[in-house]
């Protein structure tokens, strides 16, 4: 039998060979150009950095630029790539940024940036803020290197055992239903010629497509044939509306006394890779006729409610996973309101949640303790064991 105590001293370093200073790695002249470093991507061979600037007066927009940094624990980390985020768009203050990588795609990662202009040093809890708060929402696609000479990279590119054709829309399937609308569009890079300004169909969402160095592709028309190379965007788009009022009219018991809705907020609760299924959580203001048991002048009343869908990105179809019963809005603002919808679906998504094994969960650095006003410690590849110590 063995007893006694470890010293915890011995847990405060790591072994050279696994842990690094970022000092060692990078030259001054690139932190002194204000990277913030994020991370490790998924398959450990590239460290992730951004840098923002902005002119000198108030009205200067942010600029975002994002890095791949080869990573040698035995040389200093090489510059692999540069690319421009959120192309084109006027951006007035600092944002919260995350990168995703998605398991089993590593042809590129997704950048989402918002800012919120509310009161200075308010805590940012994205599910919990009030509908009192505005959000401005950046969203990029970005290539990543080429993994010609990373097996991790290719390794990860691989589908998963089990996984459904990537496309949202395979060949062969019914057309899709009334509700989503399928736009696929196709870029090309023409140069001498500007990209020509496409007519808001309301229904697409707009958006820029450059390469590598920041010139911008134009959509061919529809009839037109491409000549060489060319990039097909693929979007998928789901009517809420119409969504709402059939869930209502088939699957809600109290569907006899709506009348209408005013106001409905979305919310994400889970996303499958393995069976492009998409759990959304669609909270619902709405006028509805009391209960007929209830005695007096029934006129309808305020109240909110949520409903769960389950969308299919294969074929297009939803179901109905659950209705809420009705609740009546006393008293509440419409802030309130939002803000108790949110919290539950946070406390929906804290009992659903399961334990991710490696390679099946969404890749993810922030720059949350930038906004926190502090510092990550470390940056750490946990599945590769290398620290880089900031």
């Amino acid at each position: 039998q063995l007893s006694g105590q470890l010293s915890p001293r011995l847990f405060r370093k790591l072994p050279p060979r696994v842990c690094v200073t970022l000092k060692s790695i990078v030259d001054e002249e690139f932190l002194w150009a204000g990277h913030i470093f994020l991370g490790f991507s998924k398959c450990g061979r590239y460290v992730l950095s951004y840098t923002s600037s902005s002119g000198d007066d108030d009205f200067s927009f942010y600029l975002y630029h994002l890095y791949w940094w080869e990573f040698n624990v035995h040389s200093k980390l090489r510059l692999v790539r540069q690319v421009r985020l959120f192309q084109d768009e006027e951006i007035y203050s600092d944002l919260y940024l995350t990168v995703c990588e998605w398991p089993g795609d590593s042809d590129k990662v997704i950048v989402f940036g918002f800012n919120t202009r509310s009161a200075p040093g308010l805590q940012v809890n994205m599910m919990l803020m009030s509908d009192e708060n505005h959000w401005d929402i950046y969203v990029s696609a970005v290539a990543v290197p080429p993994p010609r000479h990373c097996p991790a990279c290719r390794q990860a590119a691989a589908p998963l055992p089990g996984s459904p054709p990537g496309e949202p829309h395979p060949p062969g399937t019914s057309p899709e239903p009334g509700y989503v609308n399928y736009t696929k569009l196709r870029y090309v890079l023409e140069p001498g010629e500007p990209p020509e300004d496409l007519e808001d169909d309301k229904i697409s969402l707009p958006f820029v497509v450059t390469d590598l160095s920041g010139r911008s592709l134009r959509p061919l028309r529809d009839r037109a044939t491409a000549q060489g190379q060319y990039l097909t965007v693929e979007q998928l788009t789901l009517d809420f509306e119409y969504v709402i009022n059939e869930v209502i009219r088939n699957d809600a018991a109290w569907s006899r006394q709506f009348c209408s809705f005013s106001d409905y907020d979305i919310v994400i609760l889970e996303v499958c890779p393995e069976t492009n299924q998409v759990v959304i959580n669609i909270g619902l203001l709405l006028l509805a006729f009391p209960s007929p048991d209830e005695e007096g002048q029934l006129r309808p009343r305020t109240y909110h409610t949520s409903l769960k869908v389950a969308w299919d990105l294969n074929s297009g179809t939803f179901t109905t996973v659950g209705v809420g019963d009705l609740t009546e809005v006393k008293g509440q603002t419409s802030g309130s309101v939002w803000s108790s919808y949110r919290k539950g679906c946070v406390d929906t998504v804290m009992r659903w949640l399961v334990p991710e094994g490696p390679g099946r969960g969404v890749h993810r650095m922030t720059n949350e303790a930038l906004h926190k006003g502090c510092s990550l410690k470390v940056l750490a590849d946990n599945e590769r064991y290398t620290w880089i110590v900031l």
